[in-house]
């Protein structure tokens, strides 16, 4: 009767529940709960299962340079991290809300991990993640117009629950990068949500873009709607290394 159970569940892509239930049939624990008892802890057991395979799925398409933990994160003083917003944006109801943050500060200090976090955070909340250095973004959508898969790339990043994008500002963006870049942001303009990486306080932002009116459009979609870290203190490279599995 137990194989066939196995068998059964199995049948029904019940996978994680048949192990479950193969590997503890023997256990005395197990075998004294009622049946209404046993059978919760069964199901509880492929929910956490599948929903643990499907985070691990969505990190693996958001392509995250690291893994980090989000509990290792620093709030010491000097780093001008304020615990009580980190605990407001680990909530991730900002992504559901089509809402931005803008993540700045000196090279080493964290910023990718910070992204990262809650990147992977979100991903726990079943929401889309992806992450890109601005610059390489920059190249593809330059050698998408080339090869007519402009439009394929700009709907996977406009649709994306979460875009992180590092890097931001570390060249200025010519006339048609500018265009592109603000043809990404309006159409996630509080639809989508972004995180912006930047070694630049926002105040400098207006110099990466090429053409001022459309440097105001930018800034306006990404300032007015957004959550704002500015990370200070010493570097934090060579400590913060969990790569990504």
């Amino acid at each position: 009767m137990n194989q066939e159970n196995i068998k059964k569940l199995k049948q029904l892509n019940l996978s994680n529940m048949a192990s479950y239930y193969q590997d503890y049939n023997d256990v005395k624990e197990f075998m004294t709960l009622d049946f209404d008892s046993r059978l919760a802890v069964l199901l509880d057991f492929e929910i956490n299962a599948r929903h643990n395979k499907k985070i691990a799925s969505l990190a693996k398409k958001a392509n995250f340079k690291m893994k980090p933990d989000i509990t290792t994160i620093d709030f010491s003083p000097e780093r001008n991290l304020n615990r009580e917003l980190f605990s407001v944006l680990s909530s991730c109801t900002w992504v559901g809300q089509g809402k931005n943050l803008v993540v700045s500060g000196a090279t080493g200090t964290g910023k990718t991990y910070i992204a990262s976090a809650l990147g992977y955070r979100a991903c726990m909340f079943n929401y889309k993640v992806s992450y890109i250095r601005v610059p390489r973004l920059m190249l593809d959508i330059n050698i998408s117009k080339s090869d007519n898969s402009y439009n394929k790339l700009m709907n996977k990043y406009k649709n994306v629950d979460l875009l992180i994008l590092d890097d931001f500002g570390l060249a200025k963006m010519t006339a048609a990068e500018t265009r592109d870049f603000l043809e990404l942001i309006e159409d996630r303009n509080n639809i989508k949500s972004c995180i912006i990486i930047s070694q630049l306080p926002i105040n400098n932002w207006y110099d990466i873009f090429f053409d001022p009116t459309l440097a105001d459009a930018i800034m306006d979609r990404l300032q007015s709607n957004s959550y704002k870290i500015e990370l200070k203190g010493p570097s934090k490279r060579g400590i913060l290394t969990n790569n990504i599995d």
